[in-house]
């Protein structure tokens, strides 16, 4: 599990080291503070490969005809103040002491490519033959030894990588958008091959308790249909609303991971206030069982207190709140790591907890 991390260049980040997460994270602050760079720095730092860079794009919606027009501002986005001169460094320290550093940084060379022939001979293809405008090298280093290397390069004709994105394999959940009800259905067969759908359906009740069976079905699009107590038949997944929908995909993402760790940002979309806690409960509960970690953030005062609650009278050890805030004189940002009995005391006595 990540215990530190010390982000430098990357997006807001000038240069900011936050630390003591624990098993169940929650971060907190205003409206463009960084928390969503927080989770994608996380998720660098995690899965350093250029498809992790290809889908953070694809998240961030960021128009595809634009970079093919001008590819040499493709990597723009992810650096402080878009200053591509910089490389990009994300520094994670795990519960063990073991120190990884992911180094990410432009060249508008073709000579980072001298070693790659596979890359070089797609990129010849790809762009007929012309040089690529633009090269981005995410590094991935351990123990001061490299342990690996990758190029996704920007021309007119879109994005070359080497490894192949899979969308629905990264564990990040964004604040939008829905899985689609193929993905959705494909990830519950999966958590039912491993017998672990039953955890689903708790979910599902604690917004509504009167759903009792949740069944896929493949006649035509798959799809996922809940049956509802002292109801007729069945209703499809997409008909009952963000909640559910959002709540299917963090409990599907959450049970059949690969990497121990789930990134969610703002994880109040959807469910109502009074539902929060048991939610909670119900995410406590699996991080510890299936051995993940998790990361989300939110803007909402109802759902830092209903985490509060679950931590301190539920799962004392194995929670942290983070508050991103700048410093008034040098505007840097700062991870302020809030003790649950100090956070509960300061919600409690109207103290400002998100960055006021």
């Amino acid at each position: 599990m990540l215990k530190n991390i010390e982000i430098t260049n990357f997006r807001c980040f000038e240069a900011t080291k936050i630390s003591g997460f624990k098993r169940v994270n929650l971060i907190g602050g205003q409206n463009n503070a960084g928390k969503t760079a927080l989770l994608e720095a996380v998720l660098l730092n995690n899965c350093p490969k250029s498809r992790t860079i290809i889908e953070l794009k694809r998240i961030r919606q960021e128009a595809s005809d634009v970079e093919k027009a001008m590819p040499e501002r493709a990597w723009d986005s992810f650096f402080l103040n878009q200053d591509k001169r910089t490389t990009i460094k994300i520094t994670g320290t795990s519960i063990q002491n073991v120190s990884t550093i992911v180094e990410i940084l432009v060249c508008n060379s073709i000579e980072i490519l001298e070693d790659e022939k596979e890359a070089r001979k797609l990129m010849t293809l790809i762009s007929k033959n012309e040089p690529p405008s633009s090269v981005l090298q995410v590094r991935f280093i351990q123990d001061n030894q490299e342990k690996s290397k990758y190029t996704v390069i920007a021309t007119s004709d879109g994005m070359l990588c080497r490894d192949v994105p899979d969308y629905n394999n990264l564990p990040i959940i964004p604040s939008f958008g829905r899985l689609s009800n193929k993905d959705l259905t494909e990830e519950y067969d999966k958590a039912r091959l491993n017998d672990k759908d039953e955890e689903v359906l708790k979910a599902f009740q604690i917004l509504d308790p009167s759903i009792e069976k949740v069944e896929s079905f493949s006649i035509g699009e798959p799809t996922l249909y809940l049956v509802r107590k002292e109801r007729k038949g069945r209703l499809p997944l997409s008909l009952f609303g963000d909640a559910i929908n959002r709540v299917a995909a963090i409990m599907l993402k959450l049970i059949n991971n690969n990497y121990k760790f789930l990134l969610i940002d703002e994880i109040e979309n959807g469910i109502h206030y009074t539902k929060q806690e048991k939610f909670w409960e119900h995410l406590f509960q699996l991080a510890s069982e299936l051995d993940i970690q998790i990361f989300a953030t939110t803007h909402s005062l109802e759902m830092i207190k209903a985490f509060t609650e679950t931590g301190v009278s539920k799962y004392p050890d194995i929670g942290a709140y983070f508050e991103i805030a700048r410093k008034p004189r040098s505007n840097s940002i700062i991870g302020i790591n809030r003790d649950l009995e100090t956070l509960k005391y300061a919600i409690e006595h109207g103290k400002g907890v998100r960055g006021e």
